[in-house]
This record gives C-alpha cells, sequence and structure tokens, in this order.
C-alpha cells in the first residue's frame, strides 16, 4: 500500500512539471533601435567624441542705407575742378548736374518809383532833413525808367531788415529789400549714396568756398 502512495505521489510530481513547462510564454520583444542611436551608444561606450551639429550657416550682412544729396553751389569757375574731383571719388555711380539761383552777396533797402532825377533828389534831402543818412540816387535799371533812393547795401539779409524796420520807426513808407548780386549756380545731385560716400562729399565741399553738402528727398525712379 504504501509502495502505490509512492507511485502516485511521483506521478503527481511529473505531471505538474509537465504542465509548468508547457505554459512557458516567449519574453517580450524590445522596441527596434534607431541606427543614429545605436552609433551613438557605441561611441559613448568605447570612449569616441560625439561629433558635433553641423555649424549654421552665416547671416547675409543687410545692404547699406542710402541717401540723395546735393553739393552746392559751385561757380562757373569751379565748375570742372568740381567735375573732375565727384569722378575721383569711389564708386561715385551717375550724379545729376542742376542750375539755379544762388546765394545773394548783398541785400539793397531803397525807395523807388521816382520819374525823375529831380524827384529822386527832393526826396532824398526830404529824408536827410528827417536824419537819415546813407542815401544816394539810382539810375533806372536796364529796361526801367524810374530812379530809386538807396538807403543802405547791407552784406546779410538781417541787418537788411534791421535798416527797414528802423525806418518803419520813423514812418517812411515804400521801403523795401532786395537781393543784389546773385548768380546762376551749378549744383549736383548724387543718388543712392552710401555713409561712406556721403563723407566723401562732405570732405569734398570743403575744398569749394561757400559749398555745402544737403540730404534730399530722392526722386522716384520712372516707370516703364
Amino acid at each position: 500500500m504504501r509502495f502505490l502512495l509512492i507511485i502516485l505521489l511521483l506521478a503527481n510530481i511529473a505531471l505538474y512539471l509537465y504542465v509548468r513547462s508547457g505554459d512557458t510564454s516567449p519574453a517580450p520583444s524590445l522596441p527596434p533601435v534607431a541606427d543614429d542611436k545605436v552609433a551613438l551608444q557605441k561611441s559613448l561606450a568605447e570612449g569616441e567624441p560625439v561629433p558635433a551639429p553641423p555649424p549654421a550657416l552665416p547671416a547675409s550682412p543687410p545692404e547699406p542705407a542710402t541717401a540723395c544729396f546735393e553739393w552746392g553751389p559751385i561757380t562757373d569757375a569751379q565748375l570742372g575742378s568740381a567735375r573732375v574731383a565727384l569722378d575721383r571719388i569711389p564708386n561715385i555711380g551717375a550724379y545729376r548736374e542742376t542750375r539755379h539761383q544762388g546765394l545773394a552777396r548783398s541785400w539793397l533797402v531803397s525807395i523807388d518809383g521816382f520819374h525823375s532825377r529831380v524827384a529822386a533828389v527832393n526826396r532824398a534831402n526830404e529824408l536827410r532833413r528827417q536824419g537819415i543818412s546813407d542815401i544816394s540816387v539810382l539810375d533806372p535799371e536796364r529796361g526801367a525808367s524810374t530812379f530809386a533812393l538807396s538807403l543802405g547795401v547791407f552784406s546779410s539779409e538781417q541787418s537788411a531788415q534791421s535798416r527797414a524796420a528802423s525806418l518803419s520807426e520813423k514812418r517812411i513808407g515804400n521801403v523795401k529789400i532786395a537781393p543784389r548780386g546773385s548768380t546762376t549756380a551749378a549744383f549736383f545731385v548724387v543718388s543712392n549714396a552710401t555713409p561712406a560716400l556721403e563723407q566723401n562729399l562732405r570732405e569734398l565741399s570743403r575744398r569749394f568756398a561757400d559749398s555745402d553738402v544737403q540730404n534730399i528727398a530722392c526722386s522716384p525712379s520712372p516707370s516703364n
């Protein structure tokens, strides 16, 4: 009887081991690893330096700002030298030459409208009796028929205006201020000028008396 119990016990153990061996499932597979990660892990494992990312492309430098300038006035005597000097400036490009009225050399304070020299002389004597000095009779200008009285010639418009104001305080009317000696002068217009070109223009203006460089509005490009 004991022998049968031992046989049954061994049979149960064998059956249990057989069932456990049949229920064993394979281990889950790992997700695939990317090639670049494999290379990185290999490099770290072997002590090799990690490759740096490619450098970024340098940004394009900004275009220099441009502007338009007018240089002048240039007298007729200076015109040839001014053209040569402009052509010697690096990257000057095309420039435009214009002509318009230059600055007055002096300012005249006067009273006009006298139809004869006698009338002008009589008026001058009246003004002298009022304490007005620096008076002279002016002959008619070309194409005119009337005489005038000069009450002073001044080097600046401000001085001429001061003279006219003092005459007005003494109740002397019909006083006029007019520029004298103004001439037509040349001016050069330079378009699309860079800051370096502007500096060259300003240095050039110092070599020509009474000339200056002015920043002006650029003319719009002509449309097709």
